[in-house]
């Protein structure tokens, strides 16, 4: 008899086939969440592509479009969880919650929609520099406080220039800003990678990503989830990614100015 291995398998939980009898998901829905679930990996993550979802997914081929409008609703209804997709291609990653990890631990989707305004408005364009001053300047007009515009645009600005600062190689006076990192404050714990006890899924995935950005211990990630919730994190790791974070002078300040332009425009 051969030895089974457990992170072959997935666990589906009950409640899908009652969500889907009493009409909160719909056949597509149901059956799009069931093979994103079979495409994940041990901790509950999909890396998946509109391509293959597609092709794949469904008796037959269907448009991009269409999975795209399938995967919004399930965003919408707190099935899944993935970071913004507006003008982007390739693969991207998929979170389900609900989903036993290698700790035995339940691993949800609590901290991700913990900073979430309004959820699945994945179409949305992601906004530039002037979009970002635009919508900020209109948002406090709504409120007539002109101070507060001035104040906005201030500390947009101040961000964007940190950005620009950290992904100019020639200013080496970046390289060793070790104290740039701005976390909230912590209570005294252990926060070294080889010390640190994570007490959920969330937390096991601060220590993924601050080794991911070579930073020297946990604390940092840590505060912003705590404080933030986890989907700044994600959002900030994405744009670290596509910007070659790792090829800079110094990847965690950069990954900071990235942290603090997303929570700036919460």
């Amino acid at each position: 008899m051969s030895e089974i291995k457990l992170d072959n398998y997935v666990v589906t939980p009950r409640y899908i086939r009652s969500d889907y009898h009493s009409g909160k998901i719909t056949i597509p829905e149901r059956n799009l969440w069931l093979w994103l679930r079979v495409c994940g990996s041990p901790y509950g993550i999909a890396t998946v592509s509109m391509e293959t979802l597609a092709k794949e997914a469904f008796n037959q081929p269907v448009q991009k479009n269409y999975i795209n409008k399938i995967l919004i609703s399930l965003k919408s209804k707190r099935y899944i969880w993935y970071s913004d997709r507006s003008g982007r291609r390739g693969s991207f990653e998929v979170h389900m919650g609900d989903w036993i990890l290698p700790t035995k631990q339940i691993k949800t989707l609590n901290g991700y929609f913990a900073d979430a305004g309004v959820i699945g408005e994945d179409l949305m364009e992601t906004p530039g520099n002037a979009e970002v001053e635009t919508k900020l300047v209109d948002l406090s007009q709504s409120f007539n406080d002109k101070k507060g515009i001035d104040n906005t645009k201030a500390n947009i600005e101040k961000i964007l220039s940190q950005v620009r600062g950290y992904d100019n190689d020639k200013d080496k006076e970046k390289n060793n800003d070790k104290d740039s990192l701005q976390s909230p404050s912590l209570k005294k714990e252990d926060y070294n990678f080889s010390t640190f006890r994570e007490n959920s899924y969330e937390e096991m995935r601060c220590k993924e990503i601050a080794r991911k950005i070579r930073d020297k211990d946990v604390a940092y990630c840590i505060g912003i989830y705590r404080k933030y919730g986890l989907n700044v994190l994600e959002k900030a790791l994405e744009e670290f990614s596509d910007s070659s974070g790792w090829d800079k002078d110094n990847p965690p300040a950069f990954f900071n100015s990235l942290v603090q332009l997303e929570i700036a425009s919460l």
